[in-house]
C-alpha cells in the first residue's frame, strides 16, 4: 500500500467523522458515549506507550512537511514553452498532483489536531456542566427549604424573583448607609 493510500483511506476518515460528531449538538448521554468512544480511539496504544493520536499527528505532520517542500520546489520550476502538448500536459499533471497531495496532507494533519482539541474542549464542557448542576443543587436546596428567606426576598422586591441568593445583613447595612 502506498503512503498516500494509507493517509487517504485510513488517516483521513476517522478524524473527519469524529470531529463532525463532536461538533453536532446531541443529548448528554449520547455525548458521553461519543466522548468515551473517541477517547478509546485516540488513546489506542500502538507499540507500547504510543497513542494513535500521537502516531497519526507525527505521520501526517511529516507528510505535510514533505509535500509542502515538494510543492514549493515544483512551483519554482518553469514549464518550457517549447514542450509538446503531451509533455506540457504531463508537467502540469505532475504539478497538480503535487498540490493535491499537499492539500490532502494539510487537511489530514489539521483534522487530527482539531479532533484532539475538540475532544479536550468537550471533556471540559461536560465537567463544567456537571459542576454547575452540582452547585445549583447545593444552592437551590437550602433556599427552597428556608421559607423565611423566600418571604424576605419577596417583601423586599415586591414579587420579583431573585436571580441570586439574598445578600448578607452586613452588606445590606452598608447599602442603606450609602443611600442615606
Amino acid at each position: 500500500m502506498s503512503g498516500w493510500k494509507l493517509i487517504v483511506y485510513w488517516l483521513l476518515p476517522p478524524p473527519l467523522i469524529l470531529t463532525i460528531l463532536l461538533i453536532l449538538p446531541m443529548p448528554s448521554v449520547a455525548r458521553k458515549g461519543l466522548l468515551k468512544v473517541t477517547r478509546q480511539f485516540m488513546c489506542w496504544k500502538i507499540g507500547g506507550q504510543l497513542q494513535l493520536l500521537h502516531v497519526a499527528l507525527t505521520i501526517t505532520g511529516i507528510a505535510f512537511a514533505v509535500t509542502a517542500t515538494a510543492t514549493y520546489s515544483m512551483s519554482r520550476e518553469h514549464i518550457d514553452p517549447t514542450l509538446t502538448p503531451n509533455q506540457r500536459s504531463y508537467a502540469l499533471a505532475r504539478k497538480w498532483r503535487q498540490e493535491r497531495n499537499f492539500w490532502i496532507a494539510a487537511l489530514t494533519f489539521l483534522l487530527w489536531g482539531l479532533l484532539g482539541r475538540f475532544y479536550q474542549l468537550m471533556m471540559d464542557h461536560v465537567a463544567l456542566r456537571e459542576r454547575v448542576r452540582y452547585l445549583e443543587l447545593e444552592v437551590v436546596a437550602p433556599l427552597a427549604s428556608s421559607a423565611s428567606a423566600a418571604t424576605r426576598v419577596k417583601n423586599a422586591n415586591e414579587g420579583v424573583e431573585p436571580s441570586a441568593p439574598p445578600a448578607p445583613p452586613e452588606v445590606l447595612k452598608r447599602e442603606e448607609k450609602k443611600t442615606k
